[in-house]
């Protein structure tokens, strides 16, 4: 079952802005082509099937976006690490997680498993590997990590201002949107402004996370007469890549004549929600329908039709196994990846991992956007975290990202 949203009432947070770090200025960055972020959970192309791995770095080869990806696994044998560009890739929510291939263990968790006697063949014909990445990926489904806290406060001194936060597979940055639950077939995000935990930290649960924001709702329309004049046509106040998304659209749809107009349309201005009522992340339709549905969406786009992408995502409520669960990412990973996992937050920075390629970036990304005050913080001074970010992590494990991490 999911936890209840937040019942306790929630002090909105100062607008003092700090200034976002490298990581986060590239994942709001229109003009950066990729999807996927470190850290996350994705499903990556083995050749015959698809398997489940975390994304330990990404980097530009030849203008094309590249990760480098730690498979999961059962612990007692971990998989390789692999190189996969991003057509290779699909979000963990793109597909519907299937059962494991030994229902014996279907409802364990992961560390309940005795996986010495699985893959022995104690539980007949199977394959551990794939059940250990299915197990694995239920428990990091059913996590969350916020991490670098703010400074800024609130009225209640014990609440805790983060940057970000991992929910579930996916990492969320405040300043940018993601997918609401909601009781009806409307396409309804959330644009953070902060993410806010309660209590001390003896009490710190799901239900003690709100996140605040403004809600909208996707709507199209028949184009209005005064927008016939591009020179009209409105800038929203919303994140960068929802702008260039929404503009993308319209100019396909102008272009081909559907005269269709599409916007967000504000529907709860300033809202309070637990991480309940979150889907997942919000995904440019520009950028992940070309490879989720390339032929239908090929054929859409020339007849000046698009949607949104999150109609073809599940939620992460779909594969959920229990309440939420407040974990480090290293826990949340937990044996399903080798101790020694490196995972970098900067592009081109790994010399020391000879698997991937340190040949430097060959696109040019655009300007770092402006970032609107009314999105809340977007980060950390870059100098006071460096090329690394702590993920509330314990103080012998706060060197996770680009060094060795022992349990």
């Amino acid at each position: 079952m999911v936890e209840a949203p937040a019942p306790k009432p929630v002090s909105a947070p100062d607008q003092s802005d700090p200034t976002p770090t490298r990581e986060q200025l590239l994942d709001s960055d229109p003009s950066v082509p990729y999807i996927y972020r470190p850290g996350e959970l994705v499903w990556f192309n083995k050749g015959t099937a698809w398997g489940l791995a975390v994304i330990c770095k990404r980097q530009m080869i030849n203008s094309i976006p590249n990760y480098h990806l730690q498979p999961l696994s059962h612990p007692l044998r971990h998989c390789p690490a692999v190189t996969k560009n991003q057509e290779d890739l699909r979000p963990w929510l793109a597909w519907t997680l299937p059962r494991t291939t030994h229902p014996q263990i279907a409802n364990l968790k992961y560390d309940a498993v005795p996986w010495e006697r699985v893959l022995n063949g104690e539980f007949g014909p199977g394959d551990t590997e794939v059940d250990g990445s299915i197990l694995a990926g239920k428990e990091i489904n059913d996590s969350y990590t916020p991490f670098i806290p703010l400074e800024r406060k609130t009225a209640n001194p014990s609440d805790v201002l983060y940057a970000g936060m991992f929910l579930g597979a996916e990492k969320i940055w405040v300043g940018e949107a993601v997918r609401l639950q909601v009781p009806n077939n409307e396409t309804v995000i959330m644009v953070i402004e902060a993410i806010i935990e309660q209590g001390t930290a003896t009490t710190k649960t799901a239900s003690s996370t709100t996140i605040i924001g403004n809600i909208y709702t996707f709507v199209q329309m028949h184009l209005p007469p005064i927008y016939n004049d591009r020179k009209n046509w409105p800038t929203p106040r919303l994140p960068p890549r929802i702008v260039a998304d929404l503009q993308w659209r319209n100019e396909n749809s102008f272009d081909r004549r559907r005269n269709i107009w599409s916007e967000w349309q504000l529907k709860e201005p300033r809202a309070k929600r637990g991480l309940s009522a979150i889907k997942g992340r919000w995904y440019e339709t520009r950028r992940l329908l070309p490879i989720l549905r390339p032929d239908e969406f090929e054929k859409e786009v020339a007849a000046g039709e698009t949607y949104d992408a999150g109609v073809w995502m599940n939620s992460r409520f779909d594969a959920v196994n229990d309440a939420l669960s407040r974990k480090t990412r290293l826990e949340a990973f937990g044996r399903a990846v080798p101790k020694d996992l490196k995972i970098s937050l900067e592009v081109d920075e790994f010399p020391d991992d000879s698997k991937f390629s340190d040949k430097k970036s060959t696109i040019q990304f655009g300007n770092p956007p402006v970032i609107d005050s009314q999105y809340g913080s977007m980060g950390v001074n870059a100098e006071e975290v460096g090329a690394h970010s702590d993920i509330d992590l314990p103080p012998e494990h706060q060197d996770f990202y680009g060094n060795t991490m022992q349990h």
